[in-house]
């Protein structure tokens, strides 16, 4: 017995040593360091890129396989198991194959994807190359992943004062210090900021990779702020290219006023006090400077553009000025912030519209490869097999059989080409490129967003490789029928903006490739003139003088649009515009179902089509702007299987337009160019236009409005104020402001007043005008009046 149990034990000690030796490697692999985002942070469901460091402290080589993965709850499971075990399903996967030298470090790049849903699990796994799992490392993300980030390239006392400053405003974000060393140039972490500041710092000091980001940031709908002041000589940089337009004078030293109030959202009850009063800030050093097509903010102490998508705003003063109260710095930055588009005043009671993605996954451009070249191959057997055949036939006396046998052998022929085209297909996948241009209104155009949409009907492997500066990646879709448990990156390989290798995919699918940069584009040559003789009545005339033929035109005045179908080339047509009365998103999709013709009333078609015009509709309804489809644009290139292929383009527009037309030497602002500025709103409802626009106003209340004209005309000769009346009024009074009694005279909307110099003397003051209107009862109604005035250039 005694020998049997020392036997036993010695074969245990013998396996156990065998299987020390013959895996020594396994247990000296592990994961040092993980890195993702900035600081460990990103934006949650967004594909960005982790860096993993592995060490080996064996001194072999290793072969084996790193992977980022996702599990989540299979609900389903849950509730057939009654809820006895919850069974956990893999929602995302990555894996890249690796080889590490012995006693050596490694770092990897891997694509990782982090869900909002609280209850996933994210890990890194070594396996062997034989599939075991020799290492894991679980990932959670931090509490402050949900909240909104701002950039700051300055020092760490100026990222305190603004992560302060926000605070006590009640906005709450996460304040990341950048600098060249750390910037990010992935698009999906450069969506987490909500705005970046250039305070104190050279943006020459970026590489120019850094700096072009920065640029597409912009471009792509970020907000980007600059700060002058003492300090302004580091801010240059961005002046030296054609990022900024515009001069920079020298260092004054003087008071600036600036208004408390600049709201321009309407969204929430504002009471104005007498105990409040105008920033003014003493002795302060600020640099003259001006933006060419800029909008004035507090006469020019704050000036900003549109670049893209996106908004640039450049201050004359430091607003991190150490000589300022922190009750002032907060003020300042509550005034900027007001002025850029971010989440921080999206109110809790809007209907917010946002685009879908239905135009990434609608294969609307699909088409059979070299349909003229099957037309003509049928047309030749027509002509000549047809009509041979009869021949034959004739001299054969079989006359009685010419047409049966011509229909025959034109159904076997047919089904031969088709055969034929459909073998072809196979190695030969259908691209569409899909384009989305913005044009500013100083007329520089930006494809703000590119997508590649692959469809191939038969199983094939494809590989995708970046041409020059292409920054490409697999755009990961949220299908409503992807069935449990199927990872949405099955199927291919991806290698971060450089190459991706679609493998082994056994049914007809789509895949959508996102190209990150930003391209330059040349001007389409559209002209857009507003008819102002009346501005009760305005037409606009659009003059297409491209080679395009554009479809689905909408020409938005604020709260008022024009509608085209279509536009053939070198063409113009004139319309009268109709009213906005809803949401902007609304009007445009009920346009769409209302008007569209019945040749196309395909339901999916009308809503990809929705889709893409949404995705370039402006954030800020104050500058008039154009939107319009081409379905033909100019021909794009990918390269696909080391073959560079032309693949069929179109593109999806927004012109934006002066607010300032010029008639014989005279500016006119359009009616809905200025958007007053909020001083007191008690009105407990309101009507949405755009998710930051209130239009509309109903129940009891006062509303005061400022209008300011300064940084359109240098003088007022004309000026004309109306009501909007698609949205109602009713039960309401109607006041302005008289700057020589300081008293409010009564008046009324219900027509529109037009003022001559006599009334402008009376009611304007260093270019404002002041409206208040007070709701009655539950039953009122008002709307924001419109201003529109003529004057001298600039």
């Amino acid at each position: 017995m005694k020998k049997r149990l020392c036997t036993a034990f010695a074969v245990i000690i013998f396996i156990f040593l065998w299987y020390i030796q013959i895996a020594p490697a396994d247990s000296f692999i592990n994961i040092e360091n993980i890195e993702y985002g900035i600081d460990n942070t990103l934006k949650l469901q967004k594909m960005a890129e982790a860096k993993i460091t592995l060490t080996n402290s064996n001194p072999n080589n290793f072969k084996g396989k790193v992977s980022f993965e996702r599990w989540i709850i299979d609900n389903n499971a849950v509730i057939i198991n009654r809820g006895s075990q919850k069974t956990k399903i893999k929602a995302f996967s990555f894996s890249k194959q690796f080889e590490i030298a012995g006693n050596s470090k490694k770092v990897i790049a891997l694509p990782v994807f982090f869900g909002n849903d609280g209850v996933s699990e994210q890990y890194f796994k070594i396996y062997t190359s034989d599939g075991r799992l020799i290492s894991s490392v679980k990932v959670k993300p931090k509490p402050f992943y949900v909240k909104s980030c701002v950039g700051i390239f300055s020092y760490r006392g100026a990222a305190s004062d603004l992560s302060y400053v926000l605070e006590n405003s009640g906005k709450a974000a996460n304040v990341v210090i950048l600098d060249s060393k750390k910037f990010p140039t992935r698009e999906s972490l450069l969506e987490m900021f909500e705005f970046i500041i250039i305070h104190n710092y050279k943006t020459s000091n970026l590489t120019v990779e850094q700096y072009q980001t920065l640029k597409d940031y912009v471009a792509k709908g970020g907000n980007l702020i600059i700060t002058l002041g003492e300090n302004y000589q580091k801010n240059l940089s961005v002046f030296t290219d054609d990022f900024l337009v515009g001069s920079i004078g020298k260092i004054k030293t003087g008071d600036i006023l600036l208004k408390r109030v600049s709201k321009k959202d309407y969204t929430r009850n504002v009471v104005g006090s007498n105990n409040q009063k105008d920033i003014v800030l003493k002795k302060i050093k600020y640099a003259e400077f001006e933006l060419k097509n800029a909008e004035m903010i507090n006469q020019k102490h704050m000036q900003k553009i549109r670049y893209g998508k996106g908004t640039v705003l450049v201050t004359s003063f430091d607003p991190f000025d150490g000589q300022m109260t922190g009750e002032e710095k907060k003020q300042i930055f509550n005034i900027i912030i007001e002025n850029i588009n971010t989440n921080f005043y999206i109110p809790s009671n809007a209907v917010m519209g946002y685009a879908g993605n239905s135009h990434l996954y609608t294969a609307v451009n699909v088409k059979w490869p070299n349909n003229t070249i099957i037309l003509i191959l049928i047309a030749i057997y027509i002509i000549f097999v047809s009509f041979g055949n009869y021949f034959i036939l004739r001299r054969l006396n079989k006359r009685h059989l010419t047409w049966q046998l011509i229909l025959v052998e034109s159904i076997v022929w047919t089904a031969i080409i088709f055969g034929a085209a459909t073998f072809y297909r196979i190695n030969q996948p259908n691209v569409n490129a899909l384009n989305f241009i913005v044009y500013n209104s100083d007329g520089k155009g930006y494809v703000v967003d590119k997508y590649y949409q692959i469809f191939a009907p038969f199983k094939t492997d494809i590989k995708i490789k970046g041409i020059e500066n292409q920054k490409i990646e697999p755009l990961l879709l949220e299908y409503e029928n992807l069935p449990v448990g199927e990872s949405p990156t099955n199927g291919y390989e991806y290698y971060p903006w450089q190459e991706i290798a679609f493998k082994g995919l056994t049914a007809p699918f789509m895949k959508s490739i996102k190209d990150q940069t930003v391209y330059k584009v040349d001007d389409i040559p559209l002209d857009v003139n507003f008819n102002i003789k009346d501005m009760s009545k305005i037409t606009v005339e659009i003059n297409n003088r491209s080679d395009y033929e554009i479809k689905n035109i909408f020409v938005v005045l604020y709260n008022s649009y024009v509608y085209i179908e279509e536009l053939k080339p070198h063409s113009k047509v004139t319309k009268t515009i109709s009213n906005v009365y809803s949401m902007l998103a609304d009007e445009i999709r009920n346009t769409f179902y209302n008007n569209q013709t019945p040749r196309i009333r395909d339901f999916q078609l009308i809503n990809r089509e929705i889709d893409l015009l949404y995705s370039v509709l402006p954030k800020d309804l104050s500058n008039p702007f154009l939107i319009g489809h081409i379905e033909n644009y100019k021909d794009d290139k990918l390269n696909i299987n080391s073959e560079i292929l032309k693949v069929h383009s179109e593109a999806v527009f927004r012109k934006d337009l002066d607010r300032v037309a010029i008639v014989k030497d005279k500016r006119i602002i359009l009616p809905g160019s200025v958007i007053p500025n909020l001083i007191k709103n008690t009105f407990p409802n309101a009507n949405y236009i755009t998710p930051n626009y209130a239009i509309s106003f109903y129940g009891k209340g006062e509303l005061v409005l400022e209008y300011d004209l300064s940084g359109y005309l240098d003088r007022i000769e004309k000026v004309l104020i109306q009501m909007p009346m698609q949205y109602g009024r009713y039960n309401v009074e109607e006041f302005i402001f008289n700057v020589k009694t300081q008293k409010w005279d009564k008046t009324s909307f219900e027509k529109p007043l037009a003022f001559g110099k006599d009334e402008i003397e009376k009611y304007f003051q260093d270019y404002k005008i002041k409206i208040r209107i007070v709701g009655k009862d539950d039953r009122s109604v008002t709307a924001i009046p419109l201003i529109s005035a003529e004057g001298g250039e600039k």
